[in-house]
């Protein structure tokens, strides 16, 4: 009887794929990468923002 733990899934389209891949295919490795990006760049964008208004609340609260 096989194990459960004999194979991963795709982290993007859900295709059984081997025990150390995240990914089943090179195109699918190349649409996760492009979504971690993003993701990261838009972590960075909520951090600046949130840093810009915490900077001109400290500002005018100086002033």
């Amino acid at each position: 009887m096989a194990s459960d733990d004999d194979h991963r899934h795709c982290k993007v389209c859900g295709k059984v794929c081997g025990v150390g891949d995240d990914t089943c295919s090179p195109s699918c490795r190349t649409r996760r990468e492009l979504l971690l990006r993003t993701r990261r760049n838009y972590t960075w964008a909520m951090y600046a923002i949130i840093g810009f208004v915490v900077l001109v609340f400290i500002l005018n609260y100086v002033h």
